[in-house]
């Protein structure tokens, strides 16, 4: 499983952490190209070389034609779905962008679909935020884990004025991770960065068992006299099979709710952080049908996917419990088969012996490029690994 840390010595802030990836080898005119599926106006990326207190960190610059500084939620949540990008890239992305935007609705006293995005909706955060999902991707990342966080002081001009650092939508978008308070004078985690960082790790500020094979460093504009202005991004597999973990379980009965909205119910779930949600029919007092919405996340995300339930469901209550977890080794390799390239993730049993598992998406992208049914592909998708594997033994 590979797995990026992000070691956020002088903060975060969106174009650091894209920069940080592209520093660990994701070629900037892959980004570039994975980005012109967006409806944006003449964008392109390049990057310099800094010194920072010895370091020498990349510098990513976003060079655009267009002149807009604002969007709004809606506007660049249709932006994303139209895209045409990967389930997991996409998820990634509108997680964000949804996090951000509720925590600026709720600092500036408006809804999610109403906020308007300005520092945040220009192109540059558009492109630090998508291009980082594309990055991961590219790097094949799994799981992502943090640092603590560090946080400057003083003030920052923004479109609503003059605000206090850490900004009032970073402070909403970092509650109840670890942050570390400085006497610098500077905003050193932006809300951007905050909330990618909330989004994409797992973690934040815990151990983190790691053998890295890169790093990669990347800086902002701002040169700190006080420490180096970087993040490190460190790519590398875990030190031993994921065996022990623990998860929340979320759960509620609804009985008032009309059906329709349970799809949109479970894809919003899902991308504020949610590993699994599934739909169970139950019977309810008074002998009603009812719902009962189980999701499954990590524990760093049940704050967020709990304000999502209750946001997107009529529950007015929600059981919460902690339990243990225990997971298979598992990695993911692309595998050219007789019908094109595909994913395939492999588990490994306690017996050692390997499980081969085709990825949904890709085996549907085959069928419909082939023209044949799903049912035929995955067959001899299947037969075909079975018989790789048999061969190689």
């Amino acid at each position: 499983m590979s797995i990026i840390y992000f070691d956020c010595v002088g903060g975060a802030s969106g174009d650091m952490i894209l920069g940080s990836l592209v520093a660990l080898g994701v070629p900037l005119p892959e980004i570039e190209r994975k980005l012109r599926a967006l409806p944006l106006e003449g964008v392109a990326l390049r990057s310099t070389t800094v010194k920072r207190h010895g370091f020498d960190a990349l510098q990513l610059h976003v060079d655009a034609e267009e002149s807009r500084s604002h969007r709004h939620f809606t506007e660049i949540r249709r932006m994303l779905e139209g895209g045409a990008l990967p389930p997991r890239v996409l998820r990634r992305a509108l997680g964000t962008f949804e996090l951000l935007g509720r925590c600026e609705a709720e600092v500036h006293g408006t809804t999610l679909e109403q906020v308007h995005f300005h520092e945040v909706g220009a192109v540059d955060s558009i492109v630090d935020i998508v291009g980082t999902a594309w990055a991961l991707e590219i790097l094949q990342v799994d799981r992502c884990h943090a640092s603590v966080i560090p946080q400057g002081r003083g003030f920052v001009q923004a479109a609503h004025g003059t605000l206090p650092v850490p900004a009032p939508a970073t402070v909403r978008i970092l509650e109840g991770a670890a942050v570390r308070m400085t006497e610098i004078e500077a905003e050193l985690t932006t809300p951007t960065g905050a909330a990618l960082l909330r989004t994409l790790c797992d973690t934040i500020g815990g151990p983190v068992g790691i053998r890295p094979r890169r790093t990669g460093v990347a800086t902002g504009a701002r040169d700190l006299a006080e420490r180096p202005n970087i993040v490190r991004a460190l790519l590398g597999e875990a030190l031993a099979p994921e065996e022990d973990g623990a998860v929340e379980v979320l759960e509620t009965t609804i009985d008032d709710m009309n059906p329709q909205l349970y799809g949109h119910l479970t894809e919003s779930l899902f991308q504020s952080g949610a590993r699994e949600v599934f739909l169970t029919p139950v019977q309810m007092k008074k002998g009603r049908p009812g719902v009962l919405v189980t999701a499954i996340c990590e524990p760093s995300s049940a704050h967020a996917v709990l304000e999502r339930l209750f946001a997107e469901s009529t529950t007015i209550g929600v059981r919460v419990r902690h339990e243990g977890r225990v997971e298979l080794a598992r990695a993911i390799s692309e595998v050219e088969t007789p019908l094109g390239r595909i994913r395939v993730k492999t588990a490994v049993l306690p017996s050692g012996e390997e499980r081969r598992i085709p990825e949904y998406e890709d085996l549907k992208r085959l069928a419909q490029a082939a023209g044949r049914p799903l049912v035929e592909v995955m067959d001899e998708v299947r037969s075909f690994l079975h018989e790789s594997a048999r061969t190689t033994m």
